[in-house]
């Protein structure tokens, strides 16, 4: 299935979240799957290391969605998948960040691991799915 075979690969993954905690336990959970992790709560660092590095992730913390980070990595060239980040408690700006440009959302506190390696499949299937689309959308219109 290609799920399992995504999840075998090593994935570059970009953490732009300011929740320290939540980059560090995240980035330790990645990282022991073999996954190469770069942490930068900075928006503007952040983006400058997606136009560098080319990560195949990244999550982003909701908050940072008034910065223009979303849009900035929409228009990377190829653009990472987008898993956004909130507080359970902060749904209402979870979902104004989503309508931004996410590919998924996953919602803090995260009780169980699995919560995050379903996320990070649904995020890359969905941001997989909209360069279909768009590639489909050029050559129909050439």
């Amino acid at each position: 299935m290609a799920v399992e075979a995504r999840e075998e690969e090593n994935m570059k993954v970009l953490i732009a979240d300011p929740d320290w905690r939540f980059a560090q336990q995240t980035s330790a959970y990645l990282e022991s799957h073999a996954h190469l992790v770069v942490q930068q709560p900075n928006p503007r660092a952040a983006v400058a290391h997606v136009l560098h590095w080319k990560p195949d992730l990244a999550i982003v913390s909701a908050a940072l969605a008034e910065t223009g980070i979303l849009e900035s990595l929409a228009s990377a060239n190829p653009p990472p998948a987008i898993l956004l980040t909130e507080h359970m408690d902060r749904f209402d700006r979870a979902w104004q960040a989503w309508q931004r440009g996410g590919d998924e959302l996953l919602l803090k506190p995260i009780l169980k691991t699995e919560d995050l390696l379903v996320a990070t499949i649904v995020a890359l299937h969905k941001a997989a799915a909209k360069r279909r689309t768009r590639r489909t959308q050029l050559a129909a219109s050439a």
